[in-house]
């Protein structure tokens, strides 16, 4: 009888190993193996998009349009002037980060306190745009954050159909963006 017990011990041990390696030989709760460097990378085309459709991006365009009607009631030509090259560069801004690769580092600081956190979840030590990597060295590990940097902005689900939508395009170079030439 123990000989049977034993038997199937080591038949439901090497079910399990088949059944491990078969899953790429990590679990999904499996802590990363000490020395590996593990980069969390991001679409900041994403994080462009996401930013100027949630409640932080909208309060400060209209922060900015209030001033401008403040300055324009106060007949203060100069400050509108000021505004509207403020807005303006905003908006090329914008535009290089949503099509292009241009660093989003002023968007993330609205969710800078949310980093850490965002990194722990992902188990990675550290973040950067994807467009960003110029190398990495063999056996470090890249793991895609960008859902979880967009969580913080509670994006709706039309703004993360754009998103999708965004991630099947190759970003546009940024020197051959056509800035400040809107019709």
């Amino acid at each position: 009888m123990r000989l049977a017990t034993i038997a199937s011990a080591v038949f439901l041990m090497a079910v399990g190993l088949v059944g491990h390696l078969s899953l790429g030989g990590e679990t999904p709760a499996a802590k990363p193996a000490k020395g590996v460097l593990r980069v969390g990378t991001f679409d900041s085309r994403a994080v462009a998009v996401v930013y100027v459709r949630s409640a932080a991006g909208g309060a400060k365009i209209k922060r900015l349009m209030e001033q401008y009607e403040q300055a324009k009631a106060a007949g203060n030509e100069a400050e509108m002037k000021r505004l509207q090259a403020e807005g303006k560069a905003g908006q090329d801004r914008l535009h290089q980060q949503g099509f292009s690769t241009a660093s989003v580092a002023n968007i993330l600081e609205t969710i800078q306190d949310q980093l850490p956190a965002i990194a722990k979840q992902a188990e990675v030590d550290l973040i950067l745009s994807k467009w960003d990597a110029v190398y990495l060295a063999p056996g470090s590990e890249t793991i895609d954050v960008t859902d979880l940097i967009l969580k913080p902005f509670n994006p709706d689900k039309k703004t993360l159909d754009i998103v999708e939508q965004l991630r099947k395009h190759t970003p546009s170079p940024l020197e051959k963006l056509k800035i400040g030439t809107r019709e």
